[in-house]
């Protein structure tokens, strides 16, 4: 069966419940939402978002977001869909995940009606019913209304895809033939950096916030090039990590397993872009440019081993993040992603193609 067969199956079961606890047999089943998609993919031999025992939802968005769409033009029967909260909470809802079971339905301009499969309290378990869907004029996935008794629209980041014959690993968010797992455990530490991408960043195959995420799967990526000015108590806790800064040694933006933000002393905002477009965001968002800012203290050059790199002091995406919260896990992980790179393409092709980058190395 495929997992719309699976899931209405489970849909007739005589006893369903909503219980953070996950369990289906041939009689009852009980689950949350993230718990429903979890026995579903374990019931398809499916790997869980980056292989933790029980993944959230916010885990599910994490993933979605890296192998997925954000259009409503897209979105099929099958699909997930996640979308997850800013700021998690210390326990309970982190988000929302559900599967299309229908093609959307255009209600009115730039809403759309679904039929879906998920888990809800109200509910009472799992259910097939209509939601809807509300898109921008571009027909981006901006927002939702869960129950058709609601007045209010929650306005939020809606990420799908589909979870079989999928040409990615769910476990890393990376393409089959460039697996990860195996190589990093999932940290429940949550961070004070956030992710500011641009969105063409994340349409790239590989992107090394995959690798990120792998390592740290709750971290909070934006996408966007223009983001929301935030009120003036939250820009007082920001600081912003990019050249021109303060010097500061690795490890200092540490690692917080309390997942309030407002434990956090600090929330360092760090932009994932090609310098070019990295200055374009600082340029089309004042207010990011004008917080305090954080530089690193290099004592190496950078190991993107198949990007040019513009300068010495230059570092990806991924180096800043791990060199920012002290994780040499991290580093780890990204020194055999340039190993395992260099070897798909061939010693020669990469000699040929980069000998003439400042970071070249021919070990």
């Amino acid at each position: 069966m495929n997992s719309l067969e699976v899931l209405s199956e489970w849909d007739s079961l005589p006893s369903k419940s909503f219980t953070r606890e996950s369990h289906v047999d041939e009689l009852a089943i009980s689950c949350d939402c993230s718990g429903l998609f979890n026995l579903l993919l374990s019931h398809l031999s499916i790997t869980l978002p980056y292989r933790l025992s029980r993944p959230k939802a916010v885990h599910y968005f994490n993933l979605l977001q890296e192998i997925g769409s954000n259009k409503i033009s897209t979105l099929k029967p099958g699909h997930l869909l996640a979308w997850r909260k800013d700021v998690l909470p210390s326990s309970g809802d982190t988000g929302h995940v559900l599967m299309l079971e229908s093609e959307p339905v255009l209600l009115r301009d730039k809403v759309y009606s679904v039929s879906v499969y998920d888990a809800t309290k109200r509910c009472d378990g799992v259910s097939k019913r209509s939601i809807e869907l509300h898109t921008n004029e571009q027909g981006v996935l901006i927002g939702a209304k869960l129950h058709q008794d609601e007045s209010k629209v929650k306005r939020m980041p809606i990420y799908h895809a589909k979870i079989e014959g999928s040409r990615y690993c769910f476990g890393c968010a990376l393409p089959h033939k460039m697996c990860m797992c195996g190589h990093v455990e999932a940290s429940k530490d949550q961070t004070s950096v956030v992710i500011f991408r641009h969105p063409e960043e994340r349409k790239k195959t590989i992107s090394t916030v995959s690798l990120i995420k792998q390592r740290f799967p709750s971290v909070l990526v934006k996408d966007s090039e223009v983001f929301p000015e935030p009120r003036a108590k939250e820009r007082e806790q920001q600081v912003l990590i990019f050249p021109g800064g303060d010097i500061v040694e690795a490890g200092f933006a540490q690692l917080n397993m309390q997942a309030e933000a407002k434990s956090l002393e600090r929330q360092y905002i760090l932009i994932d872009a090609t310098w070019r477009k990295a200055k374009k965001i600082l340029h089309l968002n004042p207010w990011l440019a004008e917080l305090p800012r954080a530089s690193l203290s290099l004592d190496k050059l950078s190991n993107y081993l198949v990007r040019k790199v513009p300068s010495e002091d230059a570092l990806s995406t991924v180096e800043t993040f791990a060199s920012a919260v002290g994780d040499s896990a991290l580093t780890t992980l990204f020194d055999l992603f340039m190993q395992k790179q260099i070897q798909m393409i061939g010693a020669d092709c990469y000699r040929q193609n980069y000998a003439g980058h400042i970071n070249y190395s021919d070990d």
